[in-house]
């Protein structure tokens, strides 16, 4: 039996609308798809060893894409035409990329990027769709939130590891680095490939098993470790993902296209998921030290709960009621009580005012106390200096206007 498809497509010069088999059909402008190619401009003026290890790993990853039949995604390294010791290096390494042409800032880049060289090399990222672009200048950091308003993510090639990362995950490709295996799936991904976020529950179930600790405390142990924790990591890469998808909306100035919708429905797992998984650890704490409640009455904040585990064990309950991990609960319980009983959390921005905005000394004794006071180090007293300053405080804690969006930043802080 032969089956025929014939395609009568085009398209309304009039109205914008497709023509399909006779008959127009309803278009939605200013939207489109997540993309499957994850472009990144390298501008590293100088490869060292270490970046070219990092290249030849995602090389390793690119390879195993392109073995996926049929291919869901891909990275492609892009290289300005200009950078001709670039090119020879990739070119050595037997690491495949395309040349692009260079392109001189835009009055709108060389506004928002004060730094000539830098607003260039974002304006050729910009013109080719790169969804990345590479660097080795440490004194190009300060503009990483400048460029992401812009739709492009500034970073350098360790951490462009971790981003390929996401995205390949974000199209059901699980792949670490810390574990490249071809064909892993989501069962035992993150067991395998995160165990420092792992290995101090299997020593606990482990411990259990030889002390003979009772099967029911086991079983919670259990499902906090094999079923919670790797529910919350896989959600956390899926936010991760969108915010990917993001800055490629932002880029195209998409207006009905936010990737908004996406990321609030993971966002309504997540936050339940950790704010279980500190009373399914109170459960876990209750049977294992054999506190004698009810499950009812076992919750990381609950009194019934507390009281009982200071009389057992003074120094767990000390843990539960650290003034970090207490405001911690209370900031995700919030979030998640209204998402189960109250509506759904959406992407936004929250503002919040200090009693007074820091001094420049205070700043800078922040900015050394997180180790990145290397970075004014390479700048001098001026007007880029300040400007550092001025972003770095909109992070901190000192922050005159303190922003958090329900995404990414949450993400960082948690």
């Amino acid at each position: 039996m032969l089956y025929v498809r014939v395609s009568l497509t085009s398209r309304c010069r009039v109205n914008r609308m497709p023509f399909v088999r006779n008959r127009f059909v309803a278009e939605i402008e200013s939207a489109g798809r997540t993309k499957r190619s994850y472009d990144v401009l390298v501008c590293c003026r100088g490869l060292t060893r270490q970046n070219l290890m990092d290249f030849d790993a995602i090389e390793a990853l690119r390879a195993y894409g392109s073995s996926l039949n049929p291919r869901v995604c891909s990275i492609e390294f892009l290289v300005p035409a200009s950078d001709t010791e670039t090119a020879k290096w990739l070119k050595t390494c037997n690491i495949s990329f395309k040349s692009v042409e260079v392109r001189k800032a835009s009055p709108e880049t060389a506004k928002k990027v004060a730094d000539g060289e830098l607003a260039d090399s974002t304006e050729t990222a910009l013109s080719c769709d790169s969804d990345a672009m590479v660097v080795n200048k440490h004194e190009w950091f300060p503009y990483i939130e400048d460029l992401e308003e812009l739709g492009l993510f500034l970073t350098d090639a360790a951490f462009l590891k971790r981003q390929c990362e996401i995205f390949t995950r974000g199209y059901d490709v699980p792949w670490a680095f810390s574990l490249p295996i071809w064909n892993l799936t989501w069962t035992g991904f993150y067991h395998m490939t995160e165990r420092p976020t792992f290995q101090v529950g299997f020593a606990f179930l482990n411990a259990a098993l030889k002390k003979g600790v009772d099967g029911e405390a086991r079983e919670t142990g259990r499902s906090l470790l094999y079923n919670r924790l790797p529910n919350i990591c896989f959600t956390r890469d899926r936010l991760l993902f969108f915010e990917i998808q993001r800055l490629r909306a932002r880029r195209a100035k998409w207006q009905r296209q936010e990737f908004k919708f996406e990321i609030a429905y993971y966002l309504n797992f997540y936050y339940p998921l950790l704010y279980g998984g500190f009373d399914q650890l109170a459960l876990l704490v209750s049977q294992t030290l054999k506190l004698g409640l009810a499950e009812k009455s076992v919750g990381a904040t609950y009194k019934s709960f507390l009281d009982a585990l200071q009389a057992k064990n003074p120094a767990i309950h000390a843990v539960f009621t650290d003034a970090k991990h207490s405001e911690f609960i209370r900031r995700i319980g919030a979030l998640r009580h209204y998402a189960s009983h109250r509506g759904s959390l959406m992407p936004s921005k929250l503002l919040e005012k200090p009693d007074r905005e820091p001094t420049n000394e205070e700043l800078d004794a922040e900015i050394a106390n997180v180790g990145m006071d290397y970075l004014l180090n390479h700048m001098p007293e001026g007007e880029l200096r300040d400007s550092f300053r001025e972003t770095f405080a909109t992070t901190s804690e000192w922050h005159t206007t303190r922003r958090t969006e329900w995404s990414s930043m949450v993400l960082c802080q948690l």
